[in-house]
């Protein structure tokens, strides 16, 4: 090669080869000036040109952009709820107040619909949880991957189906003439003029709720299962302890925080719930979203909507965290 050799044709010893190719050597003070890895690019006269240094930043700028909407309209949520007179799109009146929180928490029709909330959000969570912790277990303990693999299936099916498509087959079964009733008929249980009212009232947004956020419990459970050392049911039962021991002394303390989560996350959901109700529920079940809707769109008060809806935003704040209390003293009870 040129560059191997000096003009007289004798070889030119490594140093010579690396000032020739434009780097200097190591032993050269430039080099030593220069940190290993911090080399920078070249422009077109040789000189080293530095970064833009808000060059990282651009790579923010969508995702700012899109919290900054999401803060914005909070803000315009706590500002609506802070004036006693106000509709959607107009301007507000009279002054900074707290009477509409005072107004919303002592009417009747807001408390009940609270209480509502609250009592199918508690019943829901229950539900899934007592139909979701086997399925987790047998997804995550099932030796047979044809079975994990069915039960996966059968989970994330509903999962991406749509809501409103979900919510309306259950029309369907829970009806006076749908599935239910025809199978009560048909063994016999009831009389052929007679049917079990499923629908249209708490029992049937209760099925709902369960029916909504099972996927979601079912799939936080199975993450929080995955973590759990298994190990130490066997080191339980080689102490001595039987299995019904040991689930309950050693495997379920450990599978509290992913109960807690999958618990959190099922009550927020079915406590903010709007179609649900809505039509499993008719006119006769009013939950708090739905309340929140009626006052926004057709009762004219805007301010007690907003305020109501900053009540349940605080409530779900509340939720997370004594959640997340509660998970981090249980990890480290058990660490």
């Amino acid at each position: 090669m040129a560059l191997s050799c000096r003009p007289g044709g004798a070889r030119m010893t490594p140093p010579e080869r690396t000032a020739a190719a434009g780097t200097p050597p190591p032993d050269h003070p430039a080099a030593a000036a220069t940190p290993p890895g911090t080399g920078r690019a070249l422009s077109g006269t040789g000189k080293a040109t530095k970064p833009w240094p808000w060059s990282g930043w651009l790579l923010v700028l969508p995702a700012l952009a899109i919290f900054g909407v999401f803060v914005a309209a909070l803000a315009a949520l706590l500002a609506f709820s802070l004036y006693a007179r106000g509709t959607m799109g107009g301007e507000l009146s009279g002054g900074p107040t707290l009477r509409v929180y005072a107004q919303a928490l002592s009417n009747p029709l807001y408390l009940a619909a609270i209480y509502t909330t609250f009592r199918l959000s508690a019943i829901a969570t229950l539900g899934s949880l007592a139909l979701g912790l086997p399925v987790a277990y047998w997804i995550v303990r099932s030796p047979s991957a044809r079975l994990r693999t069915a039960l996966i299936m059968l989970v994330a099916i509903p999962f991406m189906t749509s809501l409103i498509v979900r919510l309306y087959a259950l029309t369907l079964v829970l009806g006076n003439t749908g599935l239910v009733n025809r199978v009560l008929h048909g063994l016999g249980i009831l009389p052929e003029n007679d049917f079990l009212p499923l629908i249209r009232n708490e029992t049937s947004v209760a099925i709902g709720l369960v029916y909504f956020v099972l996927p979601f419990v079912i799939f936080t459970l199975a993450a929080g299962f995955r973590r759990y050392d298994r190990t130490l049911e066997e080191a339980a039962q080689n102490l001595g302890a039987d299995e019904v021991s040991t689930f309950f002394r050693v495997t379920l303390p450990l599978l509290m925080p992913g109960i807690a989560a999958a618990g959190t996350l099922a009550f927020v959901l079915a406590g903010t719930a709007f179609a649900t109700p809505l039509l499993l529920g008719g006119g006769a079940v009013r939950m708090i979203a739905n309340a929140i809707y009626d006052r926004a769109m057709y009762g004219g008060g805007m301010p007690v909507a907003a305020a109501l809806s900053a009540l349940a935003l605080l409530f779900t704040m509340a939720c997370l965290y004594v959640a997340g209390r509660l998970t981090r003293r249980q990890h480290a009870r058990t660490s």
